[in-house]
Protein backbone atom coordinates (compact mmCIF):
# COMPACT_ATOMS: atom_id res chain seq x y z
CA UNK A 1 0.00 0.00 0.00
CA UNK A 2 1.32 2.93 -1.08
CA UNK A 3 2.64 5.46 2.21
CA UNK A 4 0.38 8.43 1.65
CA UNK A 5 -2.88 5.97 1.52
CA UNK A 6 -1.94 4.95 4.74
CA UNK A 7 -0.95 7.81 6.48
CA UNK A 8 -4.58 9.19 5.37
CA UNK A 9 -6.01 5.90 6.44
CA UNK A 10 -4.04 6.17 10.07
CA UNK A 11 -5.26 10.06 10.26
CA UNK A 12 -9.06 9.02 9.42
CA UNK A 13 -8.84 5.99 12.02
CA UNK A 14 -8.12 9.17 14.99
CA UNK A 15 -11.29 10.91 13.77
CA UNK A 16 -14.56 10.97 16.20
CA UNK A 17 -16.38 10.05 13.33
CA UNK A 18 -14.56 7.06 12.74
CA UNK A 19 -14.78 5.88 16.68
CA UNK A 20 -18.46 6.41 16.63
CA UNK A 21 -18.35 4.01 14.13
CA UNK A 22 -16.22 0.83 15.65
CA UNK A 23 -18.54 1.99 18.87
CA UNK A 24 -21.84 1.44 17.01
CA UNK A 25 -20.54 -1.64 14.98
CA UNK A 26 -18.97 -3.23 18.74
CA UNK A 27 -22.61 -2.65 20.48
CA UNK A 28 -24.71 -4.75 17.26
CA UNK A 29 -21.87 -7.29 18.11
CA UNK A 30 -22.55 -7.03 22.01
CA UNK A 31 -26.50 -6.87 21.54
CA UNK A 32 -26.41 -10.32 19.52
CA UNK A 33 -24.32 -12.17 21.64
CA UNK A 34 -26.40 -11.92 24.46
CA UNK A 35 -29.26 -12.68 22.62
CA UNK A 36 -28.37 -15.54 20.13
CA UNK A 37 -26.09 -18.27 19.03
CA UNK A 38 -24.12 -16.49 15.68
CA UNK A 39 -21.70 -17.31 13.60
CA UNK A 40 -19.76 -15.25 11.24
CA UNK A 41 -19.71 -15.39 7.40
CA UNK A 42 -16.33 -14.65 5.71
CA UNK A 43 -15.79 -14.09 2.27
CA UNK A 44 -12.37 -13.51 2.54
CA UNK A 45 -12.89 -9.51 1.45
CA UNK A 46 -11.85 -6.60 3.42
CA UNK A 47 -15.67 -6.03 4.87
CA UNK A 48 -15.90 -9.25 6.63
CA UNK A 49 -12.05 -8.92 7.42
CA UNK A 50 -12.98 -5.98 9.54
CA UNK A 51 -16.25 -8.03 10.91
CA UNK A 52 -14.15 -10.92 11.48
CA UNK A 53 -11.72 -8.89 13.81
CA UNK A 54 -14.25 -7.25 15.89
CA UNK A 55 -16.39 -9.97 16.82
CA UNK A 56 -13.28 -12.14 17.39
CA UNK A 57 -12.35 -9.21 20.47
CA UNK A 58 -15.59 -9.97 21.77
CA UNK A 59 -15.91 -13.86 21.29
CA UNK A 60 -13.07 -15.14 20.24
CA UNK A 61 -14.25 -18.91 20.07
CA UNK A 62 -17.24 -17.93 17.40
CA UNK A 63 -17.42 -20.03 14.46
CA UNK A 64 -16.16 -18.20 10.74
CA UNK A 65 -17.78 -19.96 7.79
CA UNK A 66 -16.51 -19.58 4.49
CA UNK A 67 -18.60 -20.31 1.22
CA UNK A 68 -15.81 -21.68 -1.42
CA UNK A 69 -16.61 -21.02 -5.06
CA UNK A 70 -14.13 -23.58 -6.23
CA UNK A 71 -10.97 -22.97 -8.47
CA UNK A 72 -12.93 -21.85 -11.33
CA UNK A 73 -14.23 -18.85 -9.44
CA UNK A 74 -11.66 -18.27 -6.99
CA UNK A 75 -7.83 -19.11 -7.82
CA UNK A 76 -6.30 -21.05 -5.25
CA UNK A 77 -3.67 -18.57 -4.22
CA UNK A 78 -6.25 -16.62 -3.21
CA UNK A 79 -8.78 -19.44 -1.20
CA UNK A 80 -5.18 -20.43 0.65
CA UNK A 81 -4.40 -16.21 1.68
CA UNK A 82 -8.45 -16.54 2.97
CA UNK A 83 -7.31 -19.02 5.59
CA UNK A 84 -4.35 -18.28 6.20
CA UNK A 85 -5.82 -14.89 7.48
CA UNK A 86 -8.01 -16.38 9.45
CA UNK A 87 -5.10 -18.34 11.09
CA UNK A 88 -2.91 -15.03 11.68
CA UNK A 89 -6.19 -13.83 13.85
CA UNK A 90 -5.90 -16.96 16.04
CA UNK A 91 -8.62 -19.04 14.44
CA UNK A 92 -9.53 -21.85 12.51
CA UNK A 93 -12.07 -21.29 9.51
CA UNK A 94 -14.33 -23.86 8.43
CA UNK A 95 -15.43 -24.04 4.81
CA UNK A 96 -18.29 -25.18 2.94
CA UNK A 97 -18.58 -25.75 -0.68
CA UNK A 98 -20.56 -27.77 -3.36
CA UNK A 99 -18.92 -30.78 -5.94
CA UNK A 100 -20.72 -28.19 -9.02
CA UNK A 101 -18.33 -25.91 -9.25
CA UNK A 102 -16.22 -28.66 -10.37
CA UNK A 103 -18.65 -30.21 -12.80
CA UNK A 104 -20.51 -26.81 -14.12
CA UNK A 105 -16.86 -24.84 -13.78
CA UNK A 106 -17.74 -21.11 -14.78
CA UNK A 107 -21.21 -22.45 -15.31
CA UNK A 108 -21.79 -22.43 -11.89
CA UNK A 109 -24.56 -19.71 -11.53
CA UNK A 110 -26.28 -19.25 -8.21
CA UNK A 111 -25.21 -22.75 -6.57
CA UNK A 112 -24.91 -20.79 -3.69
CA UNK A 113 -28.13 -19.45 -3.37
CA UNK A 114 -29.61 -23.12 -4.00
CA UNK A 115 -27.19 -24.75 -1.86
CA UNK A 116 -27.32 -22.20 0.80
CA UNK A 117 -31.56 -22.43 1.42
CA UNK A 118 -31.58 -26.60 0.33
CA UNK A 119 -28.49 -27.68 2.58
CA UNK A 120 -26.65 -25.47 4.18
CA UNK A 121 -29.44 -23.06 6.28
CA UNK A 122 -30.78 -26.70 7.50
CA UNK A 123 -27.20 -27.70 8.32
CA UNK A 124 -26.64 -24.62 10.71
CA UNK A 125 -29.94 -24.62 12.23
CA UNK A 126 -29.50 -28.55 13.47
CA UNK A 127 -26.18 -27.30 14.78
CA UNK A 128 -27.64 -24.81 16.64
CA UNK A 129 -27.00 -21.30 15.31
CA UNK A 130 -29.41 -18.91 14.96
CA UNK A 131 -27.86 -15.81 13.66
CA UNK A 132 -24.69 -14.58 11.82
CA UNK A 133 -23.09 -11.65 11.21
CA UNK A 134 -22.64 -10.07 7.41
CA UNK A 135 -20.69 -7.61 6.02
CA UNK A 136 -22.63 -5.85 4.53
CA UNK A 137 -21.95 -1.78 4.13
CA UNK A 138 -25.19 0.24 2.99
CA UNK A 139 -23.16 2.75 0.84
CA UNK A 140 -22.22 -0.24 -1.29
CA UNK A 141 -25.41 -0.22 -3.43
CA UNK A 142 -28.87 0.93 -3.50
CA UNK A 143 -29.66 -2.89 -2.97
CA UNK A 144 -27.93 -3.51 -0.21
CA UNK A 145 -28.99 -0.47 1.32
CA UNK A 146 -32.29 -1.67 1.29
CA UNK A 147 -31.81 -4.59 2.50
CA UNK A 148 -29.89 -3.39 5.58
CA UNK A 149 -32.84 -0.99 6.32
CA UNK A 150 -35.70 -3.25 5.96
CA UNK A 151 -33.55 -5.37 8.64
CA UNK A 152 -35.17 -8.61 7.21
CA UNK A 153 -33.46 -11.80 7.00
CA UNK A 154 -32.82 -13.94 3.49
CA UNK A 155 -33.32 -17.45 6.20
CA UNK A 156 -34.82 -18.00 9.32
CA UNK A 157 -31.34 -17.49 10.35
CA UNK A 158 -31.29 -13.94 12.39
CA UNK A 159 -28.59 -11.39 10.20
CA UNK A 160 -26.78 -8.67 12.03
CA UNK A 161 -24.50 -6.13 9.73
CA UNK A 162 -22.22 -4.26 12.16
CA UNK A 163 -20.77 -2.34 9.55
CA UNK A 164 -23.56 -1.16 7.95
CA UNK A 165 -22.90 2.23 8.61
CA UNK A 166 -19.40 2.07 7.34
CA UNK A 167 -18.07 4.23 4.30
CA UNK A 168 -14.72 2.31 2.69
CA UNK A 169 -12.76 5.17 4.16
CA UNK A 170 -13.54 3.56 7.99
CA UNK A 171 -13.22 0.30 6.54
CA UNK A 172 -9.45 1.06 5.28
CA UNK A 173 -8.87 2.98 8.41
CA UNK A 174 -9.52 -0.10 11.09
CA UNK A 175 -7.34 -2.50 8.54
CA UNK A 176 -4.42 -0.25 8.69
CA UNK A 177 -4.72 1.41 12.01
CA UNK A 178 -5.29 -2.25 13.78
CA UNK A 179 -2.39 -3.68 11.53
CA UNK A 180 -4.99 -6.53 10.10
CA UNK A 181 -3.65 -8.63 7.21
CA UNK A 182 -5.98 -8.75 4.04
CA UNK A 183 -5.98 -10.20 0.72
CA UNK A 184 -3.28 -9.06 -1.55
CA UNK A 185 -6.13 -9.06 -4.23
CA UNK A 186 -6.37 -5.39 -3.27
CA UNK A 187 -3.03 -4.13 -3.77
CA UNK A 188 -3.03 -5.28 -7.14
CA UNK A 189 -6.85 -3.73 -7.42
CA UNK A 190 -7.03 -0.64 -5.64
CA UNK A 191 -4.25 1.22 -7.31
CA UNK A 192 -6.20 0.88 -10.95
CA UNK A 193 -9.87 1.03 -9.17
CA UNK A 194 -9.71 3.26 -6.43
CA UNK A 195 -9.51 1.69 -2.76
CA UNK A 196 -13.42 3.30 -3.11
CA UNK A 197 -14.60 0.87 -5.70
CA UNK A 198 -12.39 -2.38 -5.45
CA UNK A 199 -14.33 -4.92 -4.49
CA UNK A 200 -13.36 -8.82 -3.79
CA UNK A 201 -15.38 -10.93 -5.91
CA UNK A 202 -15.18 -14.18 -7.85
CA UNK A 203 -12.81 -13.99 -11.03
CA UNK A 204 -14.77 -14.48 -14.77
CA UNK A 205 -17.38 -14.84 -13.45
CA UNK A 206 -20.22 -14.88 -16.35
CA UNK A 207 -22.34 -12.71 -13.76
CA UNK A 208 -20.38 -9.93 -13.90
CA UNK A 209 -19.03 -9.44 -17.51
CA UNK A 210 -22.39 -6.63 -17.96
CA UNK A 211 -20.04 -5.05 -15.41
CA UNK A 212 -17.02 -4.99 -17.40
CA UNK A 213 -15.34 -7.55 -14.30
CA UNK A 214 -13.78 -10.00 -16.96
CA UNK A 215 -12.30 -7.64 -18.78
CA UNK A 216 -10.63 -6.25 -15.47
CA UNK A 217 -10.01 -9.58 -13.83
CA UNK A 218 -8.18 -10.13 -17.90
CA UNK A 219 -5.63 -7.26 -17.22
CA UNK A 220 -5.03 -7.81 -13.25
CA UNK A 221 -5.47 -11.44 -12.67
CA UNK A 222 -5.01 -12.76 -16.41
CA UNK A 223 -2.85 -16.35 -15.11
CA UNK A 224 -6.23 -16.87 -13.84
CA UNK A 225 -8.32 -17.65 -16.84
CA UNK A 226 -6.77 -20.58 -17.74
CA UNK A 227 -7.09 -22.88 -14.60
CA UNK A 228 -5.05 -25.87 -16.31
CA UNK A 229 -2.15 -27.08 -13.98
CA UNK A 230 -3.01 -24.79 -10.78
CA UNK A 231 -3.29 -26.96 -7.45
CA UNK A 232 -6.52 -28.41 -6.43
Amino acid sequence: MDIRWKETFNLHAQTEDFKNRVKEANEIISKALKRYNPYVAFSGGKDSTVMVHLVLRQKPDIMILHWDYGRYYIPRVYHEEIKRIIKKMGRDLRIETSPLYNSLKRKAINVLGREMFGKLIPKLMDEGYNAVFVGLRAEESPKRKRRIKADKSLSPIKEFFPLKNWRWLDVWAYLVSNNVPYLSFYDKYCPVLGYDKARFTTLFDPEFDRLGASNIDGVLSWRFRNIAGQAE
